[in-house]
């Protein structure tokens, strides 16, 4: 784990490596930004960089005893403490900073790293501020988050923020045909539906999403030749899988944009998913843009009514009847 194997985040690794060269670095920093793009693993380098042995710029060799430990997860001196979507409980933070408390065993700092630190709860945030406020002088902290406003204010204060932007679509695109061996079209459709989170262009079934598309396609196109009973009976299958009903309208959603995108400006490149090109040019002759900005109002308006609890029944019955007119 290197800073050289990071993608993409050029100006947050700028900014930690120019503080490894003047030996400014501040005793906790947070890194935040969107899950699964990078900031544990930027984390992980920091690190490496930190307790490197090999002379020289203080960037992680990734071949000394130190930087292999911290790769493997076996360094004594780096610690991980990941939520897993749980709370973070005060006897564990106790923990931690009773670690904290005693001298590096073999490295130059001993580094805490606390990833999804959000779900610390009250009593073990107020009990990791103490640490914050006092820090130990060869400690190096690191919140990882993807919600930074769920930690304390006074949290926020005491460590230096560093924001990781999502990737651009064509930096993710070239890094998964090359990780996945996949065709520019394939890794232009993930990395679009990524949404710049290497972690999810790397763990996304690309089979799986482009049937999906397959069967919303069809489904969407096929609303104004089905009669009235028919559509019924549908959105009342659909409504029985609420996750799957909205996934269906945000597919629906993605496709009319594509088809206005195409429309509007002839870009293929601009696509969501290239393959529904054919689909698209063919929507765009059918329908006018009002009818077209009309029905994406609705897709937007009952997937906002599903965020909100609403039976999925009646938004699914009243969004069949109004696109199948």
């Amino acid at each position: 784990m290197m800073f050289a194997t990071i993608i993409g985040h050029e100006r947050p690794i700028n900014i930690l490596t120019r503080a490894l060269a003047n030996n400014t670095l501040a005793h906790a920093y947070i890194f935040s930004g969107q899950a699964g793009i990078g900031k544990k693993l930027a984390a992980f380098a920091l690190a490496a960089a930190v307790n490197c042995r090999k002379a020289g710029p203080r960037t992680g060799c990734g071949e000394c005893p130190s930087c292999r430990k911290i790769a493997s997860g076996g360094h004594p001196d780096v610690h991980l403490v990941e939520s897993g979507g749980e709370e973070i409980k005060i006897d564990r933070i106790r923990e931690l900073q009773s670690d904290l408390a005693l001298k590096p065993f073999e490295g130059e700092k001993k580094i805490l790293i606390i990833d999804g630190a959000e779900e610390m709860n009250a009593a073990s945030a107020n009990a990791f501020l103490k640490t914050l406020e006092e820090p130990p002088g060869d400690a190096l902290i690191i919140l990882v988050t993807s919600m930074p406003q769920g930690l304390l204010p006074t949290i926020r204060s005491r460590c230096q923020e560093i924001r990781f932007l999502p990737l651009s679509r064509q930096t993710l695109a070239h890094a998964l045909i090359e990780r996945r061996g996949l065709s520019e079209e394939d890794a232009w459709l993930l990395a679009a539906l990524a949404q710049g989170s290497m972690g999810r262009g790397l763990e996304m079934d690309l089979e799986q999403e482009k049937a999906a598309r397959e069967e919303a396609a069809l489904l969407w196109t096929g609303l104004a030749q089905t009669s009235p009973v028919e559509l019924l009976s549908r959105a009342e299958t659909l409504a029985k899988d609420r996750e799957g009903l909205e996934r269906m309208i945000d597919m629906g959603i993605e496709q009319l944009r594509d088809a206005l995108v195409l429309r509007e400006t002839g870009d293929e490149r601009l696509l969501v998913n290239v393959r529904g090109k054919i689909l698209y040019e063919q929507r765009a002759e059918q329908f006018p843009l009002q009818r077209m900005f009309l029905d994406m109002d609705l897709l937007t308006g009952s997937r906002v009514l599903l965020d909100r609890r609403v039976s999925a029944q009646l938004v699914v019955e009243n969004l069949f009847m109004k696109l199948g007119r």
